[in-house]
């Protein structure tokens, strides 16, 4: 199951009216990394006072290259992989293809050039050169300026980027061997002479990134990287969440047996038999070639509000379905861990059990 990601517009009021503003839209996409697939929600806000001369205009998240490039499916870290493997280590396009599928990275051998083509383009990136680029810049009122450095391994050169965070435009990258201060602020120079106006700068902490930004933009906010701030603050839970998760499967696992031999005997949550149906519904309208679900879908079926005593192979039923889903609840990492989420669900309705034992009455639907 993918991993969820939530990225905000950072804008918290609206500068003209003062107003906070609200989450008005979702857009998912779904990126496929080395680690992990994520589901990315990027969360976009508006001004919802009709007054105000920004009303509904549309406040964006940033945009991050370190985890996907704009259009593609497979993460940043996909792609210096394969770039790193061929060029410094002279593999085989096909190998390192292979590998990847068989780590669950589905890749074709077009799709493997395709990523190699995007690594040789990342390290020649040259986008803030072109006149067209800092046109789109200056209009949207500058830019904010995002840096860093990828590696493969220990061992292979850093291929650092920098890029707009507002549009996500690439504008300059390339290889380091040595990531000392003299060696970055060539890179940041050629940004500075694009003459768009740098709003902020972004970066993470590292040793020699920080001189630099503050050698060749001196008078420019800058941020520290939130997100690598938080997990540094979640490190000390690393070991825990391992074993956390591993307690959930092995709790998932047996609650999944319980529910199979309740589905044996007949007896299955409300979810179940409804998804039944509807799929039931589902292969008979394909069949006749009508459309009109029947009178058994659930859409058409009316809810009893009266309550209804039920057995207790019922209420086991009913209480799988819950285990189920809290065994596979989201969290937002990295201090709301899916391991701890999943947990703490499962652990309330281990608490409902107990609490129903105790009572021993007519459980009612």
């Amino acid at each position: 199951m993918a991993s969820t990601l939530y990225i905000a517009a950072y804008q918290e009021t609206c500068r003209p009216c003062g107003r906070d503003l609200v989450i008005c839209e979702h857009r998912v996409r779904f990126v496929q990394r080395c680690d992990d697939l994520y589901r990315v929600v990027r969360q976009f806000k508006w001004c919802p006072n009709e007054r105000c001369s920004a009303f509904h205009k549309l406040f964006a998240p940033l945009i991050d290259l370190r985890l996907v490039l704009p259009r593609r499916t497979l993460g940043t870290d996909v792609i210096l992989e394969v770039g790193e493997r061929h060029l410094s280590r002279n593999e085989a396009l096909s190998a390192v293809g292979r590998d990847l599928t068989e780590r669950g990275i589905l890749v074709s051998q077009t799709t493997t050039g395709q990523l190699l083509r995007a690594y040789i383009g990342l390290a020649k990136a040259m986008r803030g050169d072109e006149e067209a680029v800092r046109r789109r810049l200056r209009a949207q009122g500058g830019m904010v300026l995002m840096a860093d450095g990828v590696q493969y391994d220990g061992n292979s050169p850093v291929l650092y980027l920098v890029w707009d965070a507002l549009s996500g435009e690439p504008l300059f990258g390339e290889r380091k061997v040595f990531r000392g201060a003299d060696d970055l602020i060539p890179l940041l120079e050629r940004v500075k002479a694009m003459d768009v106006p740098v709003i902020a700068a972004v970066s993470d902490k590292e040793k020699g990134l920080l001189p630099a930004m503050s050698e060749v933009f001196p008078d420019v906010p800058h941020q520290l990287c939130q997100l690598h701030f938080l997990k540094n603050c979640a490190l000390g839970m690393a070991d825990d969440l391992v074993d956390l998760g591993e307690s959930v499967a092995r709790r998932a696992e047996k609650v999944q047996k319980v529910a199979k031999r309740l589905h044996v005997k007949g007896h299955n949550s409300i979810e179940s038999e409804q998804s039944a149906v509807a799929k039931h519904t589902q292969r008979a309208s394909k069949r006749t070639g009508k459309t009109k679900l029947s009178a058994a879908s659930p859409k058409h079926v009316e809810a009893d509000t009266r309550s209804v005593a039920v057995s207790e192979q019922q209420v086991a039923a009913e209480l799988c379905a819950m285990a189920k889903h809290a065994a596979r609840a989201a969290g937002r990492a990295p201090l709301n861990p899916p391991e701890l989420v999943r947990h703490e669900k499962l652990e309330s309705v281990r608490a409902f059990v107990q609490e129903a034992k105790k009572k021993r009455a007519t459980t009612r639907s």
